[in-house]
């Protein structure tokens, strides 16, 4: 056998290099054993982004990884580089267990900041004994960092620091305390993006001085007791503390906000209708707390609302006014809905999105709320519903001649169905609510196989309502087609599948639904 020749090597430096450019760092790495003429290229000193990652950094298990390489790779891409060449980013996600000695991550990091790196990006997994690494003490002193991410390192400040470009800064799983955060947040004053997460030791947290801070989040700081905000500038607050530790907040909302994230199991009613009526130009809001029994919601301006609810919060009263609302998600049981729907002023609705967490209670009442809310929903351009239940929707017989027609306004209904065995039911109770215009299905390929052939057999004139005054949907649907590639795609491998029990996943299929005006 003739062996082939290597051509790409012999192709002019700056077309190797631009090969070498549309590579993952990785892959670079790795040409400069394919020959000398990939070597002499030193192609990281070409690159602005460098990025490096453990083999086996989300994995407990190594396969065959050459730990010496991958340090001689992060080494030489970065000691190679001229220091007049600037780095725009530099990411190491490593294992502390594949590092003899943090002395070299001292080393590239010292590189990298010689080379006027804007971005650092540090993720640091320990070694089996919880030691995080220490950062070094020239990372707070470097006028060049716009953007600094750490991740699993230990934070301790000895001296000054000086980061005057520094614009946003992510702390996650960081051991630090509350004097060496918030000696880092004051002497960074151009911070506009804050991040601080899961960081277990920490008990107070104070952020003031950051005239130009525009996004905060504060989450799953579960130790923490107090928070101080002095931002007026800041336009979105997230915060998540769901442990059973009361934390206070000490923060009033500036004019300027216009998305609030509040996930806290102690937040009051009271203390939301503060909040929410401090803000006069908020936007969007989104509420997970497991203990209001009454939520009430009335702001003019709001345009994105979600709501989540646990099992304790079945009998919560719902009020929500807020004429200007065009998305609306709700996350929890069917009791609360019913108050809700009533108080609803859903005008300018475009968007709802309802996830009924599985419950054992779906009656035909249920139903019949459902199709309320479809009804003050008409206005709405797509519905998504995700239904989990073991139970089923279905009505009596005695209770399905209800006068009252189907939501026609509906234009795209998405329907996520799991566990229930009786799938074709629910599909006969949603097209009996509404008749959209697209009708979007995730489900197993069983159901969607049943779906499929209902579609598909349908009569021209239905005996299915003869006796009913109130006629279901088959002798309303004119027509149906399979709406794009990827669900005729999706349909075609359904029907090749043998056993089609045995696929887990669930599939997506879109269909495109034709609908008379009146009965033939």
């Amino acid at each position: 056998m003739v062996e082939e020749q290597d051509r790409i090597s012999y192709l002019p430096d700056d077309i190797l290099i631009r090969i070498l450019s549309l590579l993952p760092t990785k892959e670079i790495a790795r040409t400069s054993l394919l020959s000398k003429a990939w070597r002499k290229l030193s192609p990281f000193s070409s690159l602005s982004v460098l990025m490096f990652q453990s083999p086996d950094f989300f994995h407990s298990r190594r396969k065959n990884f050459d730990v010496s390489s991958f340090i001689n790779a992060i080494d030489s891409s970065l000691r190679l580089r001229q220091k007049d060449v600037s780095l725009a980013r530099l990411q190491l996600r490593l294992h502390l267990n594949d590092i003899e000695s943090e002395s070299l991550i001292d080393s590239w990091i010292d590189a990298a900041l010689e080379r006027k790196v804007k971005e650092l990006d540090l993720y640091l997994l320990p070694r089996s004994i919880p030691e995080p690494y220490g950062l070094p003490a020239k990372i707070f002193s470097t006028t060049t960092i716009t953007v600094l991410s750490l991740e699993q390192c230990r934070l301790e400040i000895c001296g000054d620091v000086d980061l005057p470009a520094l614009r946003k800064l992510c702390l996650r799983k960081i051991l630090c305390d509350e004097q060496a955060i918030r000696q880092l947040i004051s002497s960074c004053p151009l911070i506009e993006d804050l991040d601080i997460v899961s960081c277990g030791k920490l008990k107070k947290l104070h952020v003031s001085g950051l005239a130009n801070l525009h996004r905060l989040v504060v989450t799953c700081c579960y130790n923490l007791r107090r928070i101080e905000i002095d931002a007026p500038s800041l336009q979105y607050f997230m915060y998540d503390h769901q442990r059973s530790l009361l934390c206070d907040v000490v923060w009033t909302p500036g004019e300027f906000l216009r998305e609030l994230i509040l996930h806290d199991r102690h937040i009051t009613n009271d203390l939301l209708q503060n909040l929410v009526s401090g803000v006069p130009n908020l936007e969007r809001l989104e509420i997970d707390s497991t203990r209001l029994q009454r939520i009430e919601i009335s702001h003019h301006q709001l345009k994105r609302l979600e709501l989540r609810l646990s099992e304790w919060q079945r009998e919560a009263k719902l009020k929500i006014d807020a004429p200007n609302l065009q998305s609306f998600t709700y996350l929890g049981y069917r009791m609360p809905l019913t108050s809700m729907i009533s108080s609803m002023n859903t005008s300018s609705l475009r968007e709802a999105e309802i996830h009924f967490r599985n419950c054992n209670d779906y009656s035909h009442f249920f139903i019949l709320q459902l199709k309320e809310f479809f009804e003050k929903s008409k206005n709405c351009q797509v519905i998504n519903l995700l239904i989990k239940s073991k139970e089923e929707l279905i009505i009596p017989r005695k209770l399905r001649p209800i006068p009252s027609p189907p939501v026609y306004d509906i234009k795209h209904l998405h329907l996520i169905v799991y566990y229930c065995s009786r799938f074709q039911y629910i599909i006969d109770r949603m097209l009996w609510m509404c008749h959209p215009q697209t009708l979007s299905i995730e489900t197993s390929a069983k159901f969607l196989k049943v779906l499929y052939n209902k579609f598909s057999n349908k009569e021209e004139n239905p005996k299915c309502c003869t006796s009913c005054p109130t006629k279901c949907w088959r002798h309303y649907l004119e027509d149906v087609q399979i709406d794009g590639d990827e669900s005729r795609l999706e349909i075609d491998q359904i029907f090749a599948m043998r056993e089609l029990s045995k696929k887990s996943t669930n599939c997506k299929v879109r269909f495109r639904l034709k609908w008379r005006s009146q009965l033939l």
